[in-house]
């Protein structure tokens, strides 16, 4: 019975009352310019992302690197919000739109693609075959006043255990009132798609969390908008329970997404990436062990026009999908 219930998002209250804030583990100048994370840096990582299914690295990324890339895209952003088939989620009204990093390799920076503190906390937790699926960013347009549905990024049958972590990137300072990410700490615990509704959003079907199971949580474990210093990087379980909100001042707040996944659980999506980039992708993996799942294309790949309207974050292997009673206990 506690299992069918914790599935269903009914935990005990008491049980969470400590999930009110984002833990921060810092990294120190030596670890971030090494790439080497100390064991002690693991354990406090693997603890509190099992536990919260987030966490924030602060001063993980060289500061210049972040400068670089918000000095192109900042200025891009408007020209991506004017293009008509251009995707935003939870529809136009967000102000919450794609944007993808540069695909240029002078502008493709190892602590930002695949930072080799990430590789080591995220292959601690999935194993030493990772993959990168997905390669884009996360742009709230301000002013706004909407705001997306609480949803998960996973609405289809997966594992009660980890299997993929988003790794988001702020290029600048974030808080509130910049459109800092809601975040429901601990939601990943609870995570089956029988908490997800059929209310569909501009086309976007299925990721929106049952209203129910929202006030039900809210009672003991409310959501919080943690804010972030330029240099830090967040890694969120997919299945956590998030929303984007507004940005409230006249300066887009830009964060890149990547998104790591075991090998052996094949997931399908690819990244786009053009064929001048492999021998920096083919480094980088030899350096982290760190995959991308690449679709080459031989010439330039125009970074503005890409989309994540269908990406797919589920499973191919298919002795994963026959478990899935297992997965999913409180629908059988």
């Amino acid at each position: 019975m506690a299992t069918r219930q914790q599935n269903n998002g009914t935990m005990n209250g008491a049980h969470d009352l400590h999930n009110q804030q984002v833990h921060t583990v810092a990294v120190p100048d030596t670890a971030r310019c090494s790439g080497i994370a100390s064991a002690e840096l693991l354990a406090e990582a693997i603890t509190y992302l099992h536990r919260d299914g987030i966490i924030i690295l602060e001063n993980a990324i060289n500061s210049e690197h972040l400068d670089a890339l918000n000095a192109l895209l900042e200025p891009e952003a408007v020209e991506i919000a004017n293009d008509p088939n251009h995707h935003f989620n939870f529809g136009k009204q967000t102000r919450n739109m794609d944007q993808a990093p540069p695909l240029i390799p002078d502008l493709m920076y190892q602590d930002i693609w695949t930072n080799p503190i990430v590789c080591s906390v995220t292959k601690a937790i999935l194993g030493e075959k990772i993959v990168c699926h997905y390669a884009n960013g996360n742009t709230a347009l301000g002013p706004a006043t909407g705001r997306q549905p609480v949803h998960s990024d996973i609405d289809q049958p997966h594992p009660l255990f980890p299997f993929a972590y988003i790794i988001n990137i702020p290029l600048s300072d974030v808080n509130l009132e910049s459109g800092a990410t809601e975040v429901w700490v601990g939601s990943h615990r609870d995570s089956c798609v029988d908490q997800h509704t059929t209310d569909i959003y501009d086309n976007e079907a299925g990721l929106t969390i049952k209203p129910e199971l929202l006030e039900l949580r809210r009672k003991h474990s409310p959501p919080i908008n943690p804010s972030t210093k330029k240099g830090s990087l967040i890694i969120r379980d997919v299945r956590l329970w998030h929303a984007g909100v507004p940005n409230k001042t006249h300066k887009p707040r830009i964060m890149l997404a990547f998104v790591y996944q075991p090998r052996w659980y094949q997931a399908p999506s690819k990244v786009l990436l053009p064929l001048k980039a492999r021998p920096l992708i083919e480094r980088w993996q030899g350096e982290t062990g760190l995959e991308f799942n690449a679709e080459w294309v031989d010439g330039e790949v125009d970074h503005k026009k890409l989309n994540s309207n269908e990406v797919d974050f589920s499973s191919r292997n298919k002795k994963m999908l026959e478990l899935e009673t297992l997965m999913h206990p409180s629908r059988y």
